[in-house]
């Protein structure tokens, strides 16, 4: 049986709060290497500004996915308040749950 547009919705968004951990913890990662990389005086400096790249290449992404989070939020809320169907929502309201904690924190 085909996924139903609530489904899609609600795990469209759900896969993008998830991707968003696992690019903090990437940011994460890369900023202490770079910052252990900086600490060898024998590395090559070409390695160093590469590795400062991909960082940089990160963080740059970062306001982009939260601004897809966001429309896929307000998608998903708006389809929520025309739907008729007879499944389930609460997948769908805890897919805005948790998108809104994460913008929340991500705000201040």
């Amino acid at each position: 049986m085909s996924p139903t547009q609530l489904e899609i919705k609600a795990r469209a968004l759900q896969r993008l709060v998830k991707e968003e951990g696992y690019y903090q913890q990437e940011l994460k990662e890369q900023t202490e290497l770079v910052e252990k990389l900086k600490k060898d005086k024998d590395l090559d400096p070409y390695d160093l500004k590469k590795q400062e790249e991909v960082q940089k290449d990160t963080e740059k992404l970062l306001p982009t996915l939260y601004q897809k989070i966001r429309e896929f939020k307000e998608n998903l809320e708006q389809f929520l308040e025309s739907y008729q169907g007879s499944e389930s929502v609460e997948g769908a309201k805890s897919a805005i749950d948790s998108a809104n904690e994460l913008l929340k924190t991500r705000d201040n």
